[in-house]
């Protein structure tokens, strides 16, 4: 793909994640230990957008800086059988008394808004998602989820107005390729 094509599609997508009036955003969880939400996601379902589709054995990485800015880093494979790759991105806190409320830059100077919409008391599972409902992701510590933690966020999604008739798992393991319901 060349690179203006890349760009423009890049911020479509990112784009999708503006939505105008914050009054009309989903409900973000109450609070977020910054600390101890850094560390590794693996994204175990999402509604698939233009550059993750396909992805297997996919996670987000954060880091906080001294700053307080995060530094992302999103693992993928483009099949089992090849090599692992990564983006690298950057987020930040628009207001740093609000963690589960992020700005998040992967492709400069395209943003999204990254909102924390669930998020077990252990931080072993969280849900995250963009104002305007058309991307969303579920995520795991490990790169399993049980089925019935699962089906909690999709009802929490679907209660936030996420077409969730769109989320796909994606696959962590060789053997969920193909399976129904994974991309």
């Amino acid at each position: 793909m060349n690179t203006p094509r890349f760009l423009m599609l890049t911020g479509l997508v990112l784009l999708a994640g503006c939505a105008a009036n914050p009054s009309k955003w989903p409900q973000t969880v109450d609070h977020v230990d910054l600390q101890r939400y850094m560390g590794t996601w693996h994204v175990i379902a999402n509604i698939p957008n233009i550059f993750e589709r396909g992805k297997v054995a996919t996670a987000d990485e954060y880091h906080l800086r001294k700053n307080g800015d995060i530094d992302i880093t999103y693992h993928f494979r483009k099949g089992f059988d090849l090599k692992p790759d990564a983006w690298h991105g950057k987020g930040w806190l628009p207001d740093k008394n609000n963690a589960a409320y992020w700005k998040v830059r992967i492709v400069w100077p395209f943003t999204s808004d990254y909102l924390i919409l669930a998020l077990d008391p252990e931080y072993r599972y969280v849900m995250v998602g963009v104002p305007s409902r058309k991307l969303l992701w579920i995520m795991s510590r490990k790169p399993a989820m049980p089925e019935a933690v699962y089906r909690q966020y999709v009802a929490k999604a679907r209660s936030l107005g996420y077409p969730v008739d769109q989320l796909r798992r994606v696959p962590q393991q060789p053997n969920q390729v193909g399976l129904p319901g994974y991309q």
